[in-house]
């Protein structure tokens, strides 16, 4: 085997395809027998409902697309949608992976930009605005509904309460993160230390991390070069959002179940706190049993809330987990010819 072909072999693109295939590969021989009661679900229920729900679906994977097209603007000429919604399909298939409240997903992003000819510094204000903006609308959306639950409910659960807490909590402090790694100081000092090492050292040249210092940007400095695509990516959040809610409301009516749109919403938004908590490989078994419970609490009935946990997951994540691998190596493929 040659030197570059080594190389190749252990490159870092090749090294997460590996550690996602053995991710994938625990999640098949641990939980192949729910796929058999997934099949069973979904070809009893109501096909127009369950076509809705896999279109709303659909929408998340375009509306993230919008999002990386608002906030590069010009440059996507060099990007055309199809390439964009590809990335946004195994940006979210990581980020499920991977639960690191959308971290893990960043820096695929940012790889995939750099590789098409992208600046490395453009590169990184799109992937900070486009997560600042989950942020916000993550941050605004569980405070009014976590309100609202207040407002009917007296006394309130309280492990509703303490989720409502972690999650505002633990997405404030994504926010300050994101808030420290935009100053061009933070990358200066953390590109001084790497540096030490050759390998990493060669790794940080070949993708222009030390474009990142020459902008002498922060955070407030990004937002006040992008105002309108900032405020449109936080409006484009909102609406992922509101179709990951579509898709539980298509799956509750497909199985004659009604519940509240705001009950729907705000159940949704908890089981997304603990489905962004770094607890396990795509948060098997903490979701599940999260998701279950919080609707339940909410007003569904126990085997409605089992239904919707083991549909949704099926749509958001065991469906997507094929083809995001693909895209994956896809877009590996493309962007090396490239």
């Amino acid at each position: 085997m040659t030197k570059n072909a080594k190389n190749s072999f252990f490159s870092p693109s090749k090294i997460v395809f590996y550690m996602l295939s053995l991710v994938i590969f625990y999640f098949a021989v641990h939980y192949m027998a729910k796929l058999k009661d997934i099949k069973t679900l979904l070809l009893e229920m109501n096909p127009v409902w369950l076509f809705l729900a896999v279109a709303a679906q659909i929408f998340t994977y375009v509306f993230n697309a919008f999002i990386l097209k608002v906030l590069l603007d010009k440059d996507t000429k060099e990007m055309p949608l199809r390439v964009l919604v590809k990335i946004s399909v195994v940006v979210l298939f990581v980020n499920q992976a991977l639960p690191t409240g959308g971290i893990s997903g960043n820096g695929y992003v940012f790889n995939q930009l750099v590789k098409r000819q992208i600046d490395a510094l453009r590169a990184f204000s799109v992937l900070v605005l486009e997560s600042v903006g989950y942020y916000i609308a993550f941050l605004g959306s569980i405070l009014f509904f976590f309100c609202w639950y207040a407002i009917e409910h007296t006394p309130m659960n309280r492990i509703i309460v303490y989720t409502s807490i972690v999650g505002f909590a633990f997405y404030c402090f994504l926010l300050l993160i994101m808030a420290v790694l935009s100053n061009w100081r933070t990358w200066r000092t953390i590109l001084r230390r790497l540096n030490r090492y050759p390998k990493i050292k060669r790794y940080i040249k070949k993708i222009n991390l030390p474009g990142l210092t020459k902008g002498k940007q922060g955070i407030w400095k990004m937002f006040l070069n992008n105002k309108k695509g900032t405020f449109m990516v936080i409006a484009i959040q909102c609406c992922i959002i509101f179709f990951d809610a579509l898709t539980v409301y298509a799956i509750l009516k497909g199985f004659h179940v009604a519940l509240p749109a705001h009950v729907i919403i705000f159940g949704l938004l908890l089981s997304l706190v603990i489905g962004a908590l770094p607890i396990s490989p795509g948060s098997l078994i903490a979701y599940e049993s999260a998701m279950t419970y919080y609707f339940t609490v909410l007003g569904a009935p126990v085997h409605a809330a089992l239904i919707v946990t083991l549909i949704f997951r099926f749509l958001t994540f065991w469906l997507p987990i094929p083809v995001g691998l693909f895209l994956y190596r896809n877009l590996q493929h493309d962007s090396n010819i490239q």
